[in-house]
């Protein structure tokens, strides 16, 4: 269960999940080799930040950004999603290699989309305790944005005009089920039901009365877009705290959702990338602070380090 925006220059996520995996703030600098097994390796162009596991002398990015402005965030896909294997003609990668190949080598989402016109993602697994994970991926910078779906066909790249995604069904059924909801609007409704008739408006809000308020993905897709569209931009409120009210209204409070087992699904964290600035923001379940961190932050630490 996780829901991602993208507003012009910033992008971010929810992490919703039953159990956390010791995620924190990670750092590539430029120059790193990836080296997963079966991959053939590749050397990062651009310096990437964001939040994941680190594994080995590799990084798992659940969601992240590169220093160029390119971001992608990956979210769960269990039903539809379909790696294949190896195809003759094309980069083969796993799942988990996809956002550090797109951050380490593209400079635009653009470049991004064109060159998964040549990847096939395919079902290899890290390590025996982690198998591929079923995604689907956001991919964006400050003018583009895309849905990136494994089909039995193949990747499927297509633009997201709504710069929002959430998990299961596939984005197709998304944008479908939105037009349900076109005439939610923040303003009071006009009567088209008895025209001349005076009905009372009982309460404020009734323009947007059928938003959808549990936490299924289809419902938190509906929601994430209303919300994009309609929070107000104001110069008194900063537009990284703007994006985290957003953000509040898609996050899962622990209780709320259980799977059959009983066990509860939470926000683990949420993130917000600044693309323009370079500073990836974060909140977590246990600290609500909102805490920023730089690229050029990382860049003194390593310096430092090395003498």
């Amino acid at each position: 269960m996780c829901t991602a925006i993208h507003d012009g220059a910033l992008f971010g996520r929810t992490l919703d999940f039953e159990r956390g995996f010791g995620e924190r703030v990670l750092y590539t600098p430029r120059g790193f080799s990836w080296h997963f097994q079966g991959v053939r390796e590749f050397t990062s162009r651009y310096a990437i930040l964001g939040m994941g596991l680190p594994y080995g002398d590799n990084a798992l990015y659940f969601d992240a950004m590169n220093e160029r402005g390119v971001a992608v965030a990956a979210l769960n896909f269990p039903q539809s999603a379909v790696y294949l294997p190896a195809r003759e003609g094309y980069g083969n990668l796993p799942s988990f290699a996809l956002i550090p190949y797109l951050l380490s080598l593209c400079h635009s989402a653009e470049e991004g989309a064109e060159r998964l016109s040549r990847v096939n993602l395919t079902p290899d697994s890290l390590s025996e305790e982690l198998p591929a994970s079923p995604l689907h991926f956001l991919l964006a910078d400050r003018k583009h944005c895309y849905t990136v779906e494994p089909l039995g066909e193949g990747l499927k790249v297509t633009e997201n005009p709504v710069g929002v995604l959430a998990n299961e069904p596939d984005f197709a059924y998304h944008m479908t089920h939105l037009a349900d909801f076109s005439p939610l609007s923040p303003l009071p409704p006009h009567n088209s039901l008895c025209d001349g008739v005076a009905l009372p408006l009982y309460s404020r809000g009734l323009g947007a009365f059928g938003l959808p308020g549990d936490f299924s993905s289809a419902s938190r897709f509906v929601r994430g877009v209303y919300l994009k569209y309609h929070t107000e931009r104001s110069a008194e409120i900063s537009p990284v705290l703007r994006f985290f009210h957003i953000m509040d209204n898609l996050a899962v409070p622990r209780g709320v959702v259980r799977l059959s087992d009983g066990q509860a699904v939470s926000t683990l964290y949420t993130s917000c990338a600044d693309l323009e600035a370079g500073v990836y923001y974060v909140t977590t379940e246990r600290d609500r602070s909102v805490k920023g961190y730089a690229f050029g932050d990382f860049e003194k630490t390593r310096l430092t380090a090395e003498g």
